[in-house]
């Protein structure tokens, strides 16, 4: 005899182990799902004010009125981007005959197109365009206020138009807000019914 006892596991002790660590797993998971959200929603509100910031650079080197477009008619020789009904496809349009970005001109190819068109849906995958009434606690938000022709526009001078462009996921609500005029791009986080910076 050597004096040692070995002893191993009964089952009953391995199942209150195996319980145990499940209860403290579902009880950790939906914290850190909410916190993955939260973040993947404010990155993608990050994201698009850089869309904005990018439109006002362009518009202050280029000397030219610059438009953030949404949902942009596409090109006859072009491909239809792909994306969900009522979010939209972006582009960044430059005045190139200098009376400002319409519509008439995207259509008609008179304004240069910055880049390609791309879908907020692919981009930011996850991350709803606007905000429910039951994520925003209250009405719902549409996804963006830009004015009637869905676009907002830079001038080389440093002016824009005004609106809100609103994204959410899970509770979590973040508005990219444009003044106008200074062309000020702020963001704020919906809390309760209130927008606070964020």
């Amino acid at each position: 005899m050597n004096g040692s006892s070995e002893r191993g596991f009964t089952l009953l002790e391995l199942l209150m182990a195996v319980t145990l660590l499940s209860v403290v797993a579902a009880t950790a998971v939906p914290p850190v799902l909410d916190g993955l959200e939260a973040r993947r929603v404010h990155a993608a509100a990050i994201g698009m004010r850089a869309v904005l910031f990018e439109a006002r650079g362009f518009a202050a080197t280029r000397a030219a009125n610059v438009a953030v477009v949404f949902d942009p008619p596409a090109a006859p020789d072009e491909e239809p981007v792909i994306t969900p009904p009522g979010v939209p496809v972006i582009g960044l349009y430059l005045d190139a005959n200098r009376n400002g970005v319409r519509r008439a001109d995207i259509r008609g190819g008179v304004e240069k197109r910055l880049g390609h068109l791309w879908s907020f849906a692919a981009r930011f995958p996850g991350v709803n365009w606007g905000a429910s009434a039951e994520d925003a606690e209250g009405a719902a938000i549409p996804g963006h206020a830009v004015g009637f022709a869905d676009m907002v526009s830079f001038s080389p001078l440093g002016s824009s138009g005004a609106g809100r462009i609103t994204v959410s996921g899970r509770g979590v609500v973040y508005s990219i807000v444009i003044h106008g005029g200074g062309s000020r791009i702020r963001l704020e986080r919906r809390s309760g019914a209130r927008w606070i910076p964020a």
